[in-house]
């Protein structure tokens, strides 16, 4: 009896300890939580303000982001999307346009992100997180809705 025990509980407990890192991975999800945009650190920046939300949502992520321009016009938009690299739509006011993001995960604490309009690529963001996971890097190449280039790196805070 005290085998059939000890089997037991070792079989158990590998179970729960064996489980497989993709079931893991929402929860090991570095973007979680609030950010808020750092201006001071930031670099080719537009905004007085930014704050960015992400929760799990089944097993993807939803964005919601909030933002005060210099001039003090607002953008609220939205996304909900898997870092698998398949388009995803937008909801609200996107800056530059874009209607899809197509989201990868190229490392622990490294994403990729396109933002397209139209099928089309108007830039791609990588999504760089600190080893600690405080400090939120997003680094942006490409074009604005009037086809101007844009080159901004700005820095976020884990609230």
């Amino acid at each position: 009896m005290k085998r059939v025990f000890a089997l037991a509980s070792i079989v158990a407990l590998v179970s729960v300890v064996g489980k497989p890192v993709s079931s893991q991975s929402a929860q090991s999800d570095p973007r979680i939580g609030t950010w808020k945009l750092n201006t001071a650190k930031s670099q080719g920046n537009t905004r007085k303000s930014e704050t960015r939300t992400y929760t799990q949502s089944g097993d993807g992520v939803t964005g919601h982001i909030e933002i005060v321009n210099s001039d003090g016009s607002t953008q609220v938009y939205g996304m909900t999307n898997r870092p698998d690299g398949k388009d995803y739509p937008y909801t609200g006011q996107v800056p530059g346009g874009a209607d899809t993001i197509a989201v990868k995960r190229v490392g622990n604490n490294t994403f990729t992100a396109e933002n397209k309009k139209g099928g089309k690529v108007l830039s791609t963001t990588r999504i760089t997180f600190s080893a600690d996971g405080s400090v939120m890097t997003m680094t942006t190449k490409g074009v604005d809705a009037d086809g101007k280039p844009i080159i901004s790196v700005r820095v976020y805070d884990k609230q």
